[in-house]
Parts: C-alpha cells; sequence; structure tokens
C-alpha cells in the first residue's frame, strides 16, 4: 500500500516539485492519515472552520457550495484518478470551508494536518517551501479565475440595465 500512497503523492501537484525525490514524499507519506467516508457522508461542510488537506485516494466526491439564501448547488463531481485533493489553504491558514465535499461513493481520503504539515515544514523546510509555492500558485489562478468571472457577471449586468 505505501508504494501506492507514494505514488499517488507523486501525481498530486502541490508536491510535483518533489516527485522525483523519494525521500521527500516518504516524509509526507509518514505524516499523513487515511481518513474512510460512506457514500453520502460529508468529507468537509461549508462555512465550517478546518485544519486538514484530504488527497482523494478511492473514490468520487462532489464538491457543492452555497447561494446567499443557502441554497446549495453542485459545482464539480472528481474522482481519486482525477488526482485531486482539497482544503489545502487549512495547512497554511485558519480556514472557514468555502464548500462542501460529499462522497458519492465510499471514499477514502489521505489527510495533512497543518500541525503535522507544519512539523514537516520545520524538519525539512524545502518540502515546506515547494508545497506553499504551489498552494500560492493554485490560490492565485484562483483569484484570477474569480476576478474574469465577477467581471462577466458586471458586465452582463451592465448589459441588462442599458
Amino acid at each position: 500500500m505505501m508504494g501506492d500512497i507514494r505514488e499517488r503523492l507523486a501525481n498530486i501537484s502541490i508536491f510535483e516539485d518533489l516527485a522525483d525525490s523519494s525521500e521527500r514524499i516518504a516524509k509526507i507519506e509518514r505524516r499523513l492519515k487515511v481518513q474512510t467516508y460512506k457514500m453520502g457522508d460529508p468529507i468537509i461542510t461549508e462555512g465550517e472552520e478546518g485544519d486538514t488537506l484530504h488527497i482523494l485516494n478511492r473514490g468520487s466526491v462532489r464538491i457543492l457550495r452555497n447561494t446567499l439564501e443557502s441554497e446549495s448547488f453542485a459545482l464539480v463531481n472528481l474522482d481519486a484518478g482525477q488526482n485531486v485533493f482539497f482544503g489545502e489553504i487549512a495547512l497554511i491558514d485558519s480556514d472557514r470551508r468555502s464548500a462542501t465535499v460529499i462522497a458519492l461513493t465510499d471514499c477514502e481520503t489521505l489527510t495533512l494536518s497543518r500541525n503535522d504539515y507544519l512539523s514537516l515544514c520545520e524538519e525539512d523546510p524545502y518540502i515546506g517551501y515547494k508545497i506553499t509555492f504551489r498552494i500560492a500558485m493554485r490560490m492565485g489562478e484562483s483569484l484570477r479565475k474569480s476576478s474574469r468571472d465577477l467581471m462577466t457577471v458586471y458586465q452582463a449586468l451592465l448589459d441588462e440595465i442599458s
């Protein structure tokens, strides 16, 4: 099973700069905990505070968001074969979860807590730098997409008004 987890980690984008170092991937692996969820179980709930990164190791999930009227809508379904993870901001900041993640099938996640991540950063600052850099890049992409989406909505409102 350890070889499978190391292979999974090597294919996760926030660890890609470390994929060629089996020693560093092993350091990450040693801090992971396996969590299992039954179909329909929430893995993360929007609005709750969280301190854990989840790597989807087995199964499928649905990502949901709430509207301002607290109506839930699906954003996307994801499968473990897509090498997905969620909750990464919780590694570097107290995180109010921005979405709900529900198990569509029985699922297994590999989790890394903020405390374990910070301990890993103390042990091997290079690992911490590379992962934090990848998280920052992902946040930047998300911010740029949100800005584009906001401008699209703004333009649609202007077009509707005029």
